[in-house]
């Protein structure tokens, strides 16, 4: 009885830390700029994500105009601050400014003190919107970039595919001829496309009322305008699976027997297998990669799969209010629409669950990524 008593008590404990989450309050700017907040008090901290959501007709999934971009945001002038003082400011007031690139766009992560708030949004503000980018860094920029893909061929990484039933613009290494044609022009053609209000949600999280982070956004990207977006037709496609079956996917793959000694796991670009390569070679590692991912294919899940993997999910889903970044996570998941919700998760056959493996194995959607030899 005593590991019972324990169990009993660990989950007790679990259940009196596992907050109920910010209720997240929704509001607009009249440029198009869509807010959610996430009001905590709890800490004297506050988190933003500036989100900017990928046009795919735009011509931004180009292999390398991503990264070369993000590289010379950085890397340049904001607002009226040299790049030098601006991350000497970012530095001297203990604030966090980290870019990354996502399967569906751009995103500006941030950390501060809740006291520092009108400092760091503003600078968030700066760095995003009034860059002023200097053409005398290009070529250094640039060859960073390319040493950056050499040292990824060249690491004795794992063999890795990406099970991606969307193209992601993430893992497009992009040649040294293909980075070597891009310009100056094309740098600011991709940020203007990308940089649009009615294309973008910020999250914010923390220690900030309504009132105050509307007047504090208000202030800080009220001004952001964008110019006409062109018209672009649009293609017609599929309608995409819900995200239930996604997240129980997530949670059933990686501890699934049947992939080893294949191994699974999320990342920032999605779901992801990767197998050390041996002394047989990346060829022979691949062969067995794809055994072992359409033997699951072919098997599927069952009723008890399904059932473990809706407990799991409920679990971790009661305990979101502890993690702040999951919290980003998942208001932002409910701003595009593609949140997992309790009812559609009951509602969830077995069925609908193995038609999306389906479509996660299928070996005409998988990426190859950090392959040992890219023969480019």
């Amino acid at each position: 009885m005593k590991p019972l008593a324990a169990l009993a008590a660990l989950t007790l404990a679990i259940q009196l830390q596992a907050q109920a989450p910010p209720r997240t309050q929704v509001f607009s700017l009249p440029n198009g700029l869509k807010v959610f907040l996430l009001e905590d008090h709890e800490r004297p901290l506050i988190r933003a994500r500036l989100h900017l959501l990928l046009d795919r007709a735009s011509g931004a999934l180009r292999p390398g105009l991503g990264p070369l971009a993000l590289r010379m945001l950085e890397h340049s002038d904001a607002g009226n601050l040299k790049a030098g003082d601006f991350h000497q400011l970012l530095a001297g007031a203990g604030i966090e400014l980290a870019p990354s690139l996502r399967v569906d766009g751009l995103a500006w992560d941030l950390v501060a003190r809740s006291r520092d708030q009108d400092l760091a949004l503003g600078m968030l503000a700066d760095r995003v919107l009034r860059p002023i980018f200097d053409p005398s860094i290009l070529e250094a920029q640039r060859l960073a970039c390319w040493r950056e893909v050499e040292r990824a061929e060249a690491s004795p990484s794992p063999l890795k595919l990406h099970l991606a039933p969307e193209p992601n613009w993430t893992l497009q290494a992009p040649t040294l001829d293909g980075l070597a044609a891009i310009t100056y022009e094309d740098l600011l053609a991709f940020h203007s496309r990308m940089s649009r209000p009615d294309r973008a949600v910020l999250l914010l999280h923390g220690d900030v009322g309504r009132e105050q982070a509307r007047r504090l956004i208000f202030q800080t990207f009220g001004t952001w305008t964008a110019l006409p977006a062109p018209a672009t037709p649009v293609a017609s496609t599929a309608p995409a699976p819900g995200p239930e079956a996604e997240a129980l996917l997530a949670l059933l793959l990686p501890g699934d027997p049947a992939l080893l000694p294949v191994r699974f796991r999320m990342e920032g670009s999605g779901p992801m297998a990767t197998l050390e390569v041996g002394t047989s070679g990346p060829a022979a590692a691949a062969s067995v990669m794809l055994d072992r991912l359409q033997a699951l294919r072919r098997r599927g899940f069952t009723e008890a799969d399904l059932h473990r993997a809706r407990a799991a999910w409920s679990a971790g889903r009661a305990l979101v209010a502890l993690h702040p970044e999951a919290l980003l996570d998942q208001a932002l998941a409910e701003a595009r629409g593609s949140a997992a919700t309790p009812a559609r998760m009951e509602a969830l056959t077995v069925e609908a669950l193995n038609r999306e493996l389906q479509r996660w194995l299928d070996p005409a959607r998988l990426q190859p990524g950090a392959l040992p030899a890219s023969g480019r």
